[in-house]
């Protein structure tokens, strides 16, 4: 669990080689520390630290874990006459979960920036969310959101996250709130709640999150978008899919259990994660008893007082229509009219008027034309909606931007 007694270990002895690189003065006291493992990060790395040593915040420390790369990885770091870097070998693969837990113990900022081999940071990143943190203690876990990038390096969408801490509680019962790569965190919260669980090897975020939530920290995503998370066939969500899967049911099922006193089975645990992650998978019968499991758990949670007397019927509504939407489409597209039309009715029923739900019930009853049409309609205004959600944040950066030109 966390960081084990391994760890004095395993920085004692030959398989965490240090490498450090002084062309100048470092601050031996910094009060940031921007931590990053690679393993065999080299087709995008030379990026990925161009974009941290390009921070308008200037005084961390750089700590890379190089996981016993067997790319040309080590020579990228080595390339860079910086000050601020400093570089572990692992002399084994020692998995990205216990690197994560050797920066933790190596490094000697006060805050950790999670910033992963293949990912870019914006320029004001690290100055952003330290600004927040600082004033706003209560939080040991600062994240944003960030746009997705292929890896022909094509901003493809935005990944937007919760912001309200509520809406973190209420999203972290099926699904990661905080994207990994995004954050900025107290180093002394995360080792008091024993850092990187090494039980998950892909999955350890989701899990340190829950972790942290249980024992009654706080945690918040800040409205900017200070990351682009890149996409490709090496990312490990490509790589391992069966194992992501099995990690995500075991936290969300622990989740439910812990935080709201629900006895349930684990099999319902991985009936709530295909009623947000791919609601098509399920039967009608099925996705009707995944959403009264869920309404179960956000009525418990709601009656400790965690939640206020209206976000139930607001933040809650909004996130099951989502999923709502993708079973009708799923059932549409799949030649299910009838499915697709008692299941919008439901909805109706149950939650009142909502626009798109109320479209597909009606023109379900009509030809396939009109259907495809409204399925063309949905696909646009999704995609409008993604633009629009760029368009919006570039414009507030150019605006960041230019104020800090004015200052300068």
């Amino acid at each position: 669990m966390g960081i084990s007694k391994e760890l004095l270990e395993i920085l004692a002895c030959p398989a965490c080689k240090k490498e450090v690189y002084n062309r100048g003065r470092a601050n031996l006291n910094p009060l940031v520390t921007i931590l990053m493992p690679v393993y065999n990060g080299g087709e995008y790395l030379r990026h990925s630290i161009e974009s941290i040593l390009s921070q308008t915040y200037k005084d961390f420390e750089f700590l890379i874990i190089n996981n016993h790369s067997t790319d040309n990885s080590l020579e990228i770091i080595q390339s860079f006459n910086d000050s601020r870097i400093t570089v572990y070998s692992n002399s084994v693969n020692l998995g990205q979960t216990k690197s994560l837990n050797i920066g933790l113990g190596l490094a000697k900022g006060r805050y950790i920036v999670i910033n992963d081999a293949d990912d870019l940071s914006l320029p004001h990143r690290v100055e952003t969310q330290l600004d927040f943190i600082l004033k706003h203690p209560e939080y040991v876990v600062v994240g944003t959101s960030g746009f997705i990038m292929d890896h022909m390096g094509t901003i493809k969408r935005t990944y937007l996250k919760h912001v309200m801490s509520k809406e973190i509680i209420l999203s972290i019962l099926d699904d990661s709130p905080i994207i990994h790569g995004s954050v900025i965190m107290d180093k002394e919260a995360i080792l008091a709640c024993g850092g990187y669980n090494e039980e998950f090897k892909i999955c350890q975020d989701y899990e340190l999150w829950s972790s942290l939530i249980r024992k009654g920290y706080s945690i918040i995503n800040i409205p900017d978008i200070t990351v682009i998370i890149r996409l490709h066939s090496n990312s490990v969500s490509f790589r391992e899919k069966d194992m992501l899967t099995i990690e995500n049911e075991r936290i969300i099922y622990e989740n439910i259990t812990a935080l709201t006193n629900l006895k349930i089975s684990f099999d319902e645990a991985v009936r709530q994660r295909l009623f947000f992650a791919s609601p098509q998978h399920l039967h009608k019968d099925e996705f009707k008893n995944a959403e009264e499991l869920f309404i179960k758990e956000y009525e418990n949670l709601r009656d400790r007082n965690i939640f206020g007397t209206n976000f139930l019927s607001d933040s809650l509504k909004k996130k099951l229509s989502e999923s709502y939407l993708k079973f009708i489409v799923a059932k549409i597209e799949k030649g299910e009219k009838k499915e697709a039309r008692d299941i919008s009715y439901y909805f109706l029923d149950r939650y009142g008027f909502s626009a798109m739900p109320f479209l597909f019930w009606i023109i379900s009853y009509n030809n396939k034309i009109f259907l495809d049409v409204l399925l063309a309609l949905y696909r646009k205004w999704q995609a409008f909606q993604a633009k629009f959600s760029i368009a919006l944040i570039r414009c507030k950066r150019r605006l960041i931007i230019f104020r800090l030109s004015e200052k300068s």
